[in-house]
């Protein structure tokens, strides 16, 4: 059973509950869809994998900015880049192939 988030307060039952940050939340559950897909060998599966990390990781960028941490923002920056690169490389190649000889 879910329970409304109250920061530093108990639950029924004991317990306290911990909320979801609005960034971080989100972020966490994309990076993990994004690497459970991108080890398909399926392209258009492996593409939504890649997809997720790209909004994660912008998430990623937005919750290290806002926190003022320069070394999460550039690694996170980092993953975005790399994760953009492996998006566009998952494109379906249909007409480009026409003209390679």
């Amino acid at each position: 059973m879910l329970f409304p988030a109250r920061a530093g307060r108990e639950r029924e039952g004991g317990g306290a509950v911990i909320p979801v940050d609005p960034l971080q939340g989100p972020a966490v559950v994309l990076g993990m869809t994004g690497a459970a897909l991108v080890a398909s060998q399926s392209q258009g599966i492996r593409r939504a994998g890649f997809a997720a990390w790209v909004v994660g990781n912008l998430l990623w960028v937005v919750y290290a900015s806002v926190q003022e941490n320069a070394y999460m923002m550039t690694l996170f920056g980092f993953y975005w880049v790399t994760a953009a690169l492996g998006l566009m490389n998952t494109r379906e190649k249909g007409n480009t192939d026409q003209f390679a000889s």
